[in-house]
Order: C-alpha cells, then sequence, then structure tokens
C-alpha cells in the first residue's frame, strides 16, 4: 500500500521505505529501487523551466511512481518535490488498482472516481472539479480523459467502440503529491 503524506511525501509498500520531500535524488532513487526498478526521464526545456532539476520513475504492478526534484530553498542540491503515481494501461481504468494508494484513509484506486470524490469532499473541501485539487495539502487527482480514438480502416470496427467507454465504470487515472516548496512556487 503506497500511503500519500500530506507535507511529508509517500510510505511505500513492504516497509520500502518513505520518499520525504526534500531529500536528494540518491535517496529517493534507492528507497524506490527496493520495490521497482528505476529508469531516468528525459527532462525537456519546459520541465527545466519550471524548476525540475531531476526526474525518474519505476513501475510497481499496474502503477508508475514517477519523482521529480526541483529548487530548494536556498543554495542546497535540489530535493525531491513532486510524486506521481499514475494508473497504467489502455484501455482506462475500469477497474480497482491491484496495490491501494491511500490518502486520509481512502483508497483512490479502489473505488469508482464519483465515490473516491464525494469521500474527499467530507475531509478536503475544495476537492472538486476536473483535477479535484486539494490545494491546501498539495494533492491533484486526475481523472482519465477519453483519448481521441481513430475510428481505424475502412470497413472495420474500431478497436476501442466509444459506447462501451462511456458505460464503464470510470477510476481515477493519477494522484499527484506536491512537496511544500513547489506549492509556494506554484502558488506565489
Amino acid at each position: 500500500m503506497f500511503t500519500l503524506l500530506p507535507r511529508v511525501g509517500v510510505e511505500l509498500p513492504h516497509r520500502a521505505g518513505l520518499l520525504r520531500f526534500g531529500m536528494t535524488e540518491r535517496r529517493a532513487q534507492w528507497a524506490i529501487s527496493t520495490l521497482a526498478d528505476v529508469r531516468e526521464e528525459w527532462l525537456c526545456v519546459r520541465a527545466r523551466a519550471t524548476g525540475v532539476a531531476w526526474a525518474f520513475f519505476a513501475e510497481y504492478e499496474d502503477l508508475t511512481i514517477s519523482v521529480r526534484g526541483g529548487p530548494a530553498a536556498d543554495d542546497r542540491v535540489p530535493g525531491l518535490d513532486e510524486i506521481r503515481i499514475a494508473r497504467r494501461g489502455d484501455p482506462l481504468p475500469t477497474a480497482p488498482a491491484a496495490v491501494p494508494v491511500v490518502y486520509d484513509g481512502i483508497d483512490l484506486f479502489g473505488y469508482p472516481d464519483s465515490e473516491v470524490e464525494e469521500a474527499l469532499r467530507t475531509t478536503c473541501p475544495h476537492a472538486a472539479g476536473e483535477q479535484m485539487p486539494a490545494e491546501e495539502f498539495g494533492l491533484t487527482l486526475g481523472r482519465p480523459t477519453a483519448a481521441v480514438r481513430s475510428p481505424g480502416t475502412a470497413g472495420r470496427r474500431p478497436r476501442h467502440p466509444a459506447h462501451r467507454e462511456s458505460a464503464a465504470t470510470r477510476y481515477l487515472a493519477s494522484a499527484t503529491l506536491t512537496g511544500p516548496e513547489r506549492y509556494r512556487l506554484m502558488t506565489g
């Protein structure tokens, strides 16, 4: 179980450790590597312009864990400031995740997005809208968006018919926890 801890970081499953905001890239990679293979993420100019100094990801069960480090308050080495846990797969998630991702006692990927949103409203009054931000805690949840799919070759049925997607129960696609330093920079 991944436990999202506002202003602290993420507790990893199987007592693998804690991804703590402010920790170095090396320590963060070490913690994740006890669960899965760590892979460097390529950083584009836009990412660097927003203050991302380093990034890596790992895949665990049906989840992708992306970790980023950014500016420090002073001239220290940039520390961990964003953790994103996302569902993998296509089509969009229509079943609970294999591993619970818990925030304030709520399994974010274990119930349909409408039920999660309702539960969050009781604990985070600002949890509403397309991205459902609980801003004061640095949590942003992403709903799956219906991808635009090509109709395919003429005379053949589409691989993912639209009518099936709209009728399926939807589960959240991602959860991003932002550290206090990045949150202050984002909100100015």
